[in-house]
């Protein structure tokens, strides 16, 4: 009864290890698959936080446009209003009351 029990043990054992190299295999196949999957997912990640990042430096572009012109207008203006109340002031003269 001994006998007839250990090849079945053997078998066992073989179809085990079998099974254990079947899997290793499907390990190796699987860490190389997320691996590719990973990166992928990465990519599109990047690529989906890069075209907001763009879009946020052309407004700031544009706002910094629009902010040089309106304080290039507001210099003007201010120099003009400069220059008026310097004309002002140089035509006022104190009169003395006596």
């Amino acid at each position: 009864m001994m006998n007839s029990s250990l090849p079945e043990k053997e078998k066992l054992l073989s179809m085990l290890t079998e099974i254990h190299d079947q899997l290793e295999e499907l390990e190796i196949v699987l860490e190389a698959s997320f691996s590719d999957l990973r990166i992928q997912m990465n990519n599109e990640e990047l690529n989906k936080l890069s075209a907001p990042v763009q879009r946020l430096s052309k407004l700031e572009e544009e706002i910094d446009k629009i902010n040089s012109t309106t304080n290039e207008t507001n210099a003007e203006q201010n120099n003009s209003v400069t220059k008026a109340l310097k004309l002002e002031m140089g035509f006022w003269l104190p009169i003395e009351y006596e």
